[in-house]
């Protein structure tokens, strides 16, 4: 008989509690299931990942956003020896930059090709979705997150994003999934692979830094909480994993480490009211209107996603806590470093945020089963709601793809040349905000004025000729250049605008007389 006092952990095989089920909510037969893969799950996944390529590839080839631009100028275009050497900013993914050289390389300098690895981590993270969730629960639960996952508007969109996102979420992961089989099974190659993935996550973004250090803490408490589990018992082994991470991870940075090391220690957040904690749940609300249809839906969603959490807590702890805690350990230490917050640095966190809320779905429909005095078996209540949630969440993202489909993230292209088209030969033809500057500038190579202060556009103007001021993201002009922001709000006429999918990346056209 096995060890009841190893389901402390939270990680060992359930097959020993009672009929009920853990807190009289989730059948123990749900849990219990053989998680290794079969050729039904072969023929599902290979369908998910014909059906989620077919998304993420239709329509990668429209125009680059801003940060997309910056990555191609500062990294991508440069040799890949100054690619792993050079670190320029924080916008840099080092892995990224490396895969899409070597992807523009092959095929030439287009969008598709530099958005070509995001997509393709995009299409493995479905099927890594679903081991993971075979790991800890069902195959039903584990099917139904990965299917979401599969169409999700959200997830398209950043698998079709020349950034680093959709690799740290499979290193996410995998890293999860790595600890995981460690804690069921013992076997050091595990942590090995746990390691070797936390050091490639965290060249692909500095966030898996924060997450493995989530990790280590979800350890701790499991070492202080329960003193016959595996952790105490071989504490230095899993140690030992989370040394070699570091190691792996500092030798990867080690050729860039001077410059690293001065970004972070130089650089100061001076955003204003934009990237603070507040801004980014307010942008992150607006954002997920987008694939939940309405903040009910938000609402709704989140309710269903605190009873997974709460069901995965009092079922498996330590699973819990490796799904939950790495969102408020990445906010809090971003706050601690005086580092700015963007809701796509927690995007790594939408997979385990699927499992905890179909889990929610699954825990709520077996509650509802109690007060139907035995008409529907929980664990069919259980199924029935799981299928409902999948089936909404799959109709809102589908309804939202094909905003995210006509639009591109930004629209430089068009409303350069609009400006060029409208404006008469003599007028001044303008930029300003380093968000259109760069682009205008250096990647469209167009001989416009930089403005960057109010005073500067005051200069344009006293030549007496009508002024055509290009730019985006006001926010940041309203914070940083007030002056300037009430100039081109107060005084200059809006022309036109040219919509992109990225918040607030609205591209204004303004003429001012």
């Amino acid at each position: 008989m096995q060890d009841k006092s190893l389901y402390i952990s939270g990680l060992e095989p359930i097959t020993e509690l009672p009929p009920t089920g853990v807190g009289g909510l989730i059948d123990p037969s749900i849990v219990t299931t053989d998680r290794t893969l079969r050729s039904s799950d072969v023929t599902f996944l290979a369908l998910l990942m014909i059906l989620g390529a077919g998304l993420r590839f239709y329509r990668i080839d429209t125009g680059l956003w801003f940060d997309e631009i910056q990555t191609l100028l500062d990294s991508v275009r440069s040799p890949l020896g100054r690619i792993i050497s050079h670190f320029p900013s924080n916008n840099d993914h080092p892995l990224y930059s490396v895969l899409a050289h070597i992807s523009v390389a092959l095929f030439g300098e287009e969008p598709w090709s530099l958005r070509l690895p995001s997509a393709l981590f995009g299409v493995a993270a479905i099927p890594m979705l679903y081991l993971l969730g075979i790991a800890v629960t069902d195959r039903r639960e584990a099917a139904a997150a990965s299917l979401i996952l599969t169409v999700s508007y959200h997830h398209i969109w950043f698998s079709q994003n020349a950034r680093g996102y959709t690799a740290l979420l499979f290193c996410v992961l995998l890293a999860t999934y790595a600890l995981v089989q460690w804690f069921e099974t013992g076997r050091k190659s595990f942590l090995i692979l746990y390691a070797g993935i936390t050091a490639l996550g965290s060249y692909a973004h500095l966030t898996m830094v924060l997450v493995c250090l989530s990790h280590a803490l979800v350890c701790g408490i499991d070492w202080l909480s329960n003193g016959h589990s595996r952790v105490r018992a071989e504490w230095r082994v899993i140690a030992g994993g989370f040394i070699g991470a570091g190691l792996l991870t500092v030798l990867l940075y080690a050729p860039m480490v001077a410059d690293v090391s001065s970004f972070f220690t130089t650089s100061t957040v001076s955003t204003g009211e934009v990237a603070t904690p507040i801004w980014a749940m307010v942008s992150a609300l607006r954002g997920l209107q987008v694939g939940f249809g309405t903040m009910w839906g938000i609402a709704i969603g989140g309710v269903v996603f605190v009873a997974g959490a709460w069901s995965y807590f009092r079922e498996r702890p330590t699973v819990s806590l490796l799904f939950l805690l790495p969102l408020p350990v990445t906010v809090i230490l971003a706050l601690a470093l005086n580092r700015p917050i963007f809701p796509r640095f927690l995007f790594f966190a939408v997979g385990c945020g699927l499992l905890v809320t179909v889990r929610g779905a699954s825990a709520v429909g077996a509650l509802t089963a109690r007060f139907t005095l035995g008409r529907l078996a929980p664990q069919r209540a259980a199924t029935v709601m799981v299928a409902l949630l999948t089936l909404g969440a799959v109709l809102l993202s589908i309804r939202s793809l094909p905003y995210g489909y006509r639009f591109p993230k930004q629209d430089y292209e068009q409303a350069v040349a609009f400006v060029e088209r409208t404006k008469n030969d003599a007028d001044i033809a303008a930029v300003t905000g380093e968000p259109a500057v760069t682009p205008v500038l250096q990647y469209l190579g167009r001989p416009w004025r930089r403005v960057d202060d109010g005073r500067q556009l005051r200069e344009l103007r006293a030549a007496g000729v009508p002024v055509w001021v290009l730019y985006t993201f006001p926010s940041y002009i309203e914070a940083g250049q007030p002056e300037l922001w009430t100039i081109l709000r107060n005084e200059c006429v809006e022309i036109s605008e040219f919509e992109g999918t990225v918040a607030g990346g609205t591209i204004s056209v303004r003429r001012c007389p």
